[in-house]
């Protein structure tokens, strides 16, 4: 029998994770809890699936058909006060969330290429972002993201990439809205609530479509339930990590074994390993179960990047004391573009120099440069037109 993993979310005033475990294993329902400490009214909740719709329990040691996700949903809103929102299962609206208004956050409009912004004035953030973006549009984004960009070379693999780091409250480096060629973007951000990682694999990732997109947060809880009764473990995690809630699956454990590798967070792990040329999956997988700044820099070295990253984002270092790194400060849009065109004339210039016995070769090289400058000025003015 197939089976797949079916997500949903518990809301309600009040959520005590345990109870809710509890009642799934008294139902013998295999399934994965995750909360943020100090959030627990909003529970994520992911079960085993057939493709009839019922939920994987566990008879015997085996995962069988239970009852319809339907019900389950039911049973949880009753017992708990809650508001379930599953696939295919339209809740009763016992409850509406209020917004919090400390430090809410409007996503401003994201146009085509320009990373989004988010207005916060509250939580000190760091983030770095590893991604294939040409050096010439560094410029370009310091002024539409209104903030000092430091920038520097990442050699991944075989590859050259960029990393590009802001720090402090206000305007942070969006996930959304990157040009194609930036892409993959790996995002790393540090405040003082969590501490998360984001991959996006292609400009469809912006437009809605979450395959390939990878998330994971190293402050948030998890708990796996087997639906044995407690016999299996289970416990409570302190970290997202994908053995939290009990130890590895082994194969004499089938409903374990399923557990973790549906309802886990495997998949996340080898979507990043593949983004990272040299990275070492094994490793990945093992950060994810390691706490916050320990968990985050194992995966940071896992994936092969300088320990110096680590230290900008948990703010033991500033931007600029990585090795090469370039700050561009936010100009006038007409400025920063010109700056940008200077990168481009100047990348024209170096292939002139490498190859002095064929001038014609070379004088073609900065037309090019230039065509490529003009356009990219252009480019971006109407962007920020349209905004």
């Amino acid at each position: 029998m197939t089976w797949n993993r079916t997500e949903g979310v518990l809301v309600a005033p009040t959520l005590d994770p345990e109870a809710v475990a509890a009642h799934l294993d008294a139902a013998a329902v295999v399934a994965r809890l995750e909360w943020y400490p100090g959030t627990e009214h909003l529970l994520s909740v992911s079960i085993l699936s057939d493709g009839a719709g019922r939920v994987g329990t566990n008879r015997d040691g085996q995962v069988a058909p239970g009852p319809a996700i339907a019900e389950l949903a039911d049973g949880l809103g009753t017992a708990f006060d809650a508001d379930v929102l599953m696939e295919g299962v339209y809740p009763e609206g016992r409850h509406t969330l209020e917004p919090d208004a400390e430090g809410a956050a409007d996503p401003a409009a994201v146009d085509d290429g320009i990373p989004g912004v988010v207005e916060d004035d509250v939580h000190d953030a760091r983030t770095v972002v590893l991604t294939a973006m040409s050096m010439r549009q560094a410029p370009l984004q310091a002024s539409l993201l209104r903030r000092d960009v430091t920038v520097t070379e990442q050699p991944v693999g075989e590859e050259t990439r960029l990393l590009l780091v802001t720090t402090g409250t206000g305007h942070e480096l969006g996930v959304h809205g990157w040009d194609p060629d930036a892409y993959p973007v790996l995002r790393l951000q540090v405040d003082d609530e969590d501490r998360t990682a984001t991959l996006l694999p292609g400009p469809e990732a912006s437009e809605g479509e979450p395959e390939g997109v990878a998330v994971f947060s190293w402050a948030m809880h998890s708990r796996f339930v087997f639906g044995d009764g407690g016999t299996s473990g289970g416990s409570s995690g302190g970290s997202s990590g994908g053995s939290s809630g009990g130890s590895a699956p082994s194969a004499s454990d089938p409903v374990r074994a399923l557990a973790h590798d549906l309802l886990g967070d495997g998949d996340d792990a080898a979507l990043f390993a593949a983004a990272i040329p040299g990275a070492e999956p094994e490793a990945v997988v093992a950060s994810f179960a390691r706490p916050g700044a320990e968990g985050l820099a194992a995966f940071i070295a896992a994936l092969g990047l300088p320990a110096a990253v680590t230290e900008v984002l948990e703010g033991r270092a500033e931007p600029e004391s990585l090795p090469s790194a370039v700050v561009h400060h936010p100009e006038r849009l007409d400025r920063a573009a010109a700056a940008s065109a200077k990168i481009v004339l100047s990348s024209g210039a170096q292939a002139v120099r490498a190859a002095p016995a064929t001038p014609w070769v070379g004088r073609a090289t900065v037309a090019a440069a230039c065509a490529v400058a003009a356009g990219l000025v252009v480019r971006w003015l109407l962007r920020r037109a349209q905004r």
